[in-house]
């Protein structure tokens, strides 16, 4: 079985995803990426080439007529590599509608399509207008879309809503990491067979394998009341937010620390704010850090993973190490792997009050710590992993190959 999939770069933790899908699934994975700074790849995303080992095609992305941005020689490609699946994501996928004789360019080779999404900012199709024109989702700078009413903005999200039942329906198989996704394709017409929930993770054999060379030295101690949080600083992961929680936990509990691992835009602000609030002393920045037995000896010390605002994968991460979490509405990856009570506690979404709440709740009971730590390193090894995911993508690639429209 040979898949390639469109990507709009090369972020370090999937690249060992699909070394695995390579290397223990059989599949022969080529991935289509940009020659340059990918247009559709998040402010701060780690890029990175080390030690992959699927074949790479970098080709030039070009504005298609629609708007959106596409692979230029694609069908070259195609041709040239000889797929048996191809695996898109948004926008790509809008290719199917605007572009016909692509799509039946796909079908006269029997390249079967697989659409992979989240989704978690998707409404429904009888939502979408309402949610669209009201300025519905948010961006990386944590805004809402600007909202309108007129009638040039209401034939632009028809266009949006209808190109979407369209793709949807052409596609024969979809991946997506959220439960709602059976519901939310179901209301544009897909039938549930199609929709493939797989959930999300990194290669958490390989985090394993790190915490086994950790435990060979001296495992560092660890502080109950130390909060972590690792990710991209954009201002929708709201780590202004748990800036501000732990200054305030900080007069109730004095070993308060927050140690915030990641690099991006936010940086800069974000280190003016622990100075103007006189936190220098007990909020560490450690920048960017990807190499994962170090994050692993960062994530050991933590007692406590907190995720402010969105996010995902940070959370895989931080439960392969046995560390509780606390979040609240992220990018769907936590609503499999966070258990209210079992391994950590959901607080109100952009509520300062409701997260400092929730953490006071655990650093009054610190053995509470522990516990969920276990529960969450439980679900890593039994319910949500590598593996499971894996066999889950497996599923979606035979069922496309198998009944692909023709």
């Amino acid at each position: 079985m040979k898949l390639m999939s469109l990507a709009g770069g090369l972020p370090h933790y999937y690249n060992l995803v699909l070394n695995k899908m390579q290397h223990e699934f059989g599949v022969e994975v080529v991935v289509v990426v940009p020659a340059g700074n990918g247009a559709t790849l998040g402010a701060g995303v780690f890029e990175s080439k080390s030690g992959i080992e699927f074949k790479v095609i970098y080709t030039e992305e070009y504005t298609t007529y629609y708007g959106k941005k596409f692979f230029k020689g694609l069908k070259e490609l195609i041709l040239q590599e000889k797929p048996d699946i191809l695996m898109v994501n948004w926008p790509y996928q809008l290719a199917y509608v605007f572009y016909p004789s692509w799509y039946r360019f796909l079908r006269e080779q029997n390249v079967a399509l697989i659409s992979k999404e989240i989704p978690f900012q998707v409404p429904t199709y009888q939502q979408a207008m309402n949610y669209y024109l009201r300025g519905g989702g948010i961006t990386e700078n944590n805004q809402n879309h600007q909202k309108s009413s007129s009638p040039l903005a209401y034939i632009k999200y028809w266009l949006v809503r209808e190109s979407r039942k369209r793709f949807v329906n052409l596609v024969d198989a979809h991946i997506n990491y959220l439960d709602e996704a059976k519901d939310i394709h179901a209301s544009y017409g897909v039938p549930p067979e199609r929709v493939f929930v797989t959930a999300n993770s990194p290669d958490t054999d390989y985090i394993a394998q790190q915490y086994a060379e950790i435990k060979k030295e001296e495992i560092p101690e660890s502080n109950p009341f130390r909060l972590l949080h690792v990710g991209r600083l954009v201002k929708w992961k709201q780590v202004d937010l748990l800036i501000q929680a732990t200054v305030q936990l900080k007069s109730q509990f004095p070993l308060t620390e927050l140690h915030v691992v990641g690099d991006g835009p936010e940086l800069a602000s974000l280190k003016t704010l622990v100075e103007s609030l006189g936190a220098h002393d007990y909020i560490h920045f450690w920048g960017g850090i990807y190499d994962m037995k170090e994050l692993g000896k960062i994530t050991l010390a933590s007692g406590i993973y907190v995720l402010a605002g969105m996010g995902g994968l940070s959370i895989n991460e931080a439960m392969c190490f046995g560390k509780p979490v606390i979040c609240s509405v992220a990018d769907g990856t936590e609503k499999k792997l966070v258990k209210e009570g079992i391994n950590g506690h959901y607080f109100e979404s952009g509520s300062l009050s409701s997260l400092v709440e929730v953490i006071s709740r655990l650093f009054q009971q610190p053995d509470q710590i522990k516990k969920m730590g276990q529960a969450s390193k439980k679900i890593i090894e039994q319910e949500i992993n590598i593996h499971s995911v894996l066999n889950n993508y497996m599923e979606a690639f035979r069922f496309a190959i198998k009944h692909q429209a023709k």
